[in-house]
């Protein structure tokens, strides 16, 4: 009997499927940061809530002087950032090209995005466990135009995505998964800058998923803090 032909753009979807089962998550998270050449470390830690892969509060606790930051993500790219030192939010235009508070995750790594709408697949390479797909951007808007994404055939989460700019490979991340209510959840994730020979892990504990988070966690009242409106 022929095998089947398997379509890429086919295994994308499949992949945003897998991802958007997820409604939305809560997590305590211990970021480690370790700059590879010197072999030192600093931990950070923070709280974070996310709903339908656009709605994110992420809320630093840990260490006293990162306590309070906190940054807001809303549709359409809308996003805010806390400095307890100035008690109001503030929207910001150019955080998502920068790193989010030193690590190796912009904000626009830490976004959920449906990677079918935003890029086109082909099959680079099939493996026991694994498909390796190649992916090219469909637009000029995304901060990576090019990537390989490492498929698990059974579950259809990515277990490594490599990110290229213009001319060469810049990071790479690597996901760990458990089952959480019968869903595949990723519970460690480690981007590595390969220019800047240094990497970030991000360890999530206490993982909460589809509670039926309401819109209203996601305000600027909520970021700041507070139930009340800052004049």
């Amino acid at each position: 009997m022929l095998a089947q032909t398997v379509d890429a753009n086919d295994l994308l979807k499949k992949m945003d499927q897998t991802a958007s089962k997820i409604k939305d998550k809560s997590s305590n998270i211990e970021m480690i940061l370790v700059n590879l050449n010197t072999k030192k470390e600093k931990i950070k830690k923070a709280v974070i809530i996310q709903k339908d892969g656009d709605k994110k509060l992420f809320r630093y606790t840990f260490p006293e002087s990162d306590e309070g930051i906190a940054t807001l993500s809303l549709p359409n790219g809308e996003m805010y950032l806390y400095l307890p030192l100035f008690k109001k939010p503030k929207k910001i235009t150019n955080l998502a090209e920068g790193s989010l508070n030193k690590s190796d995750f912009s904000v626009k790594d830490m976004a959920n995005i449906s990677y079918s709408e935003n890029y086109n697949a082909k099959i680079h390479q099939t493996r026991e466990t694994i498909y390796i797909l190649d992916l090219n951007s469909k637009n000029n808007d995304m901060e990576y135009n090019h990537l390989i994404v490492y498929l698990n055939k059974k579950f259809f989460y990515p277990e490594k995505i490599e990110f290229y700019g213009l001319n060469s490979i810049e990071k790479i991340s690597t996901t760990k998964y458990k089952k959480i209510d019968g869903l595949w959840v990723a519970n460690e994730v480690t981007m590595q800058n390969i220019k800047k020979m240094h990497k970030t892990t991000i360890i999530m504990t206490d993982i909460k998923i589809n509670q039926g988070l309401k819109d209203d966690e996601f305000t600027l009242e909520k970021l700041s803090g507070s139930n009340k409106n800052e004049e």
